[in-house]
């Protein structure tokens, strides 16, 4: 079964700019937090371009 990429998977691959991954972060919502967890999402909406989370 193939693995779904979300929008931060998307962005840590280089899939996406900064500049798109920020326009489509501020609009994803309570789907997204539900995917990658609380923590993950308010990080994204707080970084700065070629900062990503760190996985413990």
């Amino acid at each position: 079964m193939e693995q779904h990429m979300n929008l931060i998977d998307d962005y840590e691959a280089g899939l996406l700019s900064y500049e798109e991954f920020q326009h489509f972060l501020w609009g994803s919502g309570q789907r997204l937090i539900n995917e990658v967890g609380l923590e993950k999402f308010i990080f994204y909406l707080n970084t700065e371009e070629g900062e990503y989370y760190a996985k413990e």
